[in-house]
């Protein structure tokens, strides 16, 4: 198909008076017009096409009086609108030999803003893809997520992908913007760089009405998934109605999530309620389960629109599982999705990795307790015991053979990898009779060697567990590469057969 373009460069005034020619004067004279338009809706910089009859015949397009470049191609005729040509009526002409003109009119409208409904995921880390949902979304100039700019993967009217880019900070919310020819459109402040820490939280795995990683602890019958328009935030939706009058009459439950003990974490969802139910879905709160203590947040009244809220909390255990009490008011429907769970800013580090619970060695060991040295250790025989402990099922159970003058003449000892500069805190929990001075010496090599902590100012109860702790800084510069010694030194003033249990030992980084 033969396809012409043509341009002139030059201004070219248009005959304003209709040229015409009868039949009788003109045999070769062919009427040029214009059958359809399109697009019916026709935004700036956007590409019309013109469908007629004998467009052979046209020489020069306008639009009022610019000359706009075009193409033809049969019978129709394509050119673009100036991306800043403003808005309102513009004349199209398309211009013959012999100043034969035809005219139409089209009208140019504002482009629309980009308007974002849903977000695929809320917490999504660097590197991995967004889908985002809403109307407008093509014609895309830019889409940065916390002011860097991120790589467009799909860009439709109604959907568009991105990739998350590298370099934000995590888990703090951070604004996704999109800019498009139209306008601008963000997510605010709803949005986070990180990893869900919830499996399935948007709740798209599963069958039926089971949700894979989420348990129905109360009300599994009123805990069903929802496809249905107006009920979803994204794809598919958890719909919850309470049994009343108790919040936990109705609970939706997570599989663990890994926490830290100390940090502090962020729950949030997107949640609306059902218009003709009792307070438009009245209200709900969160708690967790199971590990430490439960935990329970304040109450939130729902409304009939989709809101997103938030509960932030500090883990008191390595394992959290969140739950959605849903069940005070009776007979109140909810809509929900998007379940995220995120860590806030950086967690404190991990305590040392230190068998100190003695709960990996083996009952009975005596010369090879895992982890564990027996550093000037002849007056005294060790061995794992679960005779008694602090927590857990086992300690170290020390047997005096013969009585010492000085601390260090009882001596069990281990190592720990640590970071040079950094402060930890030693805790170490003691039973037995007769102790009087219990140190903890670290040695980090070179000089002074073995730094020894003095007697604690703690008193000792006979047979009653009692904890010590000790604040030291790391120095690994005279030592091996991030390594250091420690050991529990232990004057007893006791008689030869008694027993001092051990259990607990635990070296935390301070913040």
């Amino acid at each position: 198909m033969l396809k012409a373009l043509r341009l002139i460069g030059v201004f070219l005034a248009i005959i304003s008076v209709l040229f015409v020619v009868s039949c009788e004067d003109d045999d070769s004279f062919r009427e040029v017009s214009i059958i359809s338009i399109s697009p019916n809706e026709i935004f700036p910089g956007d590409e019309v096409t013109l469908e007629g009859e004998n467009f052979n015949d046209v020489l020069f397009v306008f639009l009022n009086s610019n000359q706009v470049p075009y193409q033809l191609d049969g019978n129709m005729i394509t050119f673009t609108t100036p991306i800043n040509g403003g808005v309102g009526e513009r004349t199209v002409t398309l211009v013959m030999p012999d100043g034969y003109i035809v005219t139409t009119d089209i009208t140019i409208v504002p482009r629309p803003f980009p308007i974002i409904e849903a977000l695929s995921a809320n917490a999504v880390p660097e590197g991995e893809d967004l889908t985002i949902r809403g109307t407008s979304l093509d014609n895309i100039q830019s889409v940065t997520v916390g002011e860097v700019e991120a790589t467009v993967v799909s860009s439709t009217s109604e959907e568009l992908t991105i990739t998350i880019p590298a370099g934000l900070n995590p888990n703090i919310p951070t604004e996704v913007l999109i800019t498009t020819t139209g306008g601008e459109a963000s997510t605010g402040e709803s949005f986070y760089v990180g990893e869900n820490l919830l499996a399935n939280g948007n709740f798209e795995l599963g069958s039926g009405d089971d949700f894979t990683n989420w348990s129905k602890f109360n009300g599994a019958d009123v805990l069903t998934a929802t496809t249905a328009s107006g009920e979803t935030y994204y794809g598919r939706s958890l719909r919850a109605e309470g049994l009343g009058p108790n919040p936990w009459n109705t609970q939706f439950v997570s599989d663990d999530a890994i926490t830290q003990d100390g940090a502090e974490y962020t729950f949030f969802m997107w949640i609306k309620g059902q218009s003709g139910t009792p307070g438009n879905g009245g209200n709900i709160r969160f708690s967790t389960n199971p590990g430490g203590s439960a935990q329970y947040s304040g109450n939130y009244d729902i409304t009939a629109e989709w809101q997103q809220i938030s509960w932030t909390f500090t883990a008191n255990s390595a394992q959290t599982r969140i739950v959605m009490d849903l069940g005070a008011v009776e007979n109140a429907v909810y809509f929900i999705d998007n379940a995220t769970l995120v860590g806030q800013g950086t967690p404190p580090p991990p305590p040392v990795n230190i068998n100190g619970s003695f709960e990996e060695s083996d009952l009975g060991a005596a010369d090879n307790i895992t982890g564990w040295g027996g550093l000037n250790s002849t007056l005294a025989t060790g061995e794992i015991t679960d005779e008694d402990s602090h927590d857990g099922d086992k300690s170290l159970k020390m047997t005096i053979n013969e009585l010492g003058a000085n601390p260090w003449n009882i001596q069990p000892n281990s190592s720990m990898d640590v970071v040079d500069g950094q402060t930890y805190i030693l805790s170490v929990w003691f039973k037995g009779t007769g102790i009087s001075n219990i140190k903890v010496a670290i040695d980090q090599g070179g000089d002074p060697g073995w730094a020894e902590w003095g007697a604690p100012e703690v008193g000792f109860t006979n047979n009653q567990w009692t904890e010590v702790t000790y604040e030291f800084t790391a120095s690994t510069t005279n030592g091996g590469p991030n390594n250091a010694r420690f050991a529990i030194s232990m004057s007893y003033d006791g008689n030869v057969g008694g027993i001092i249990y051990i259990d607990d030992l635990e070296v935390t980084p301070v913040q």
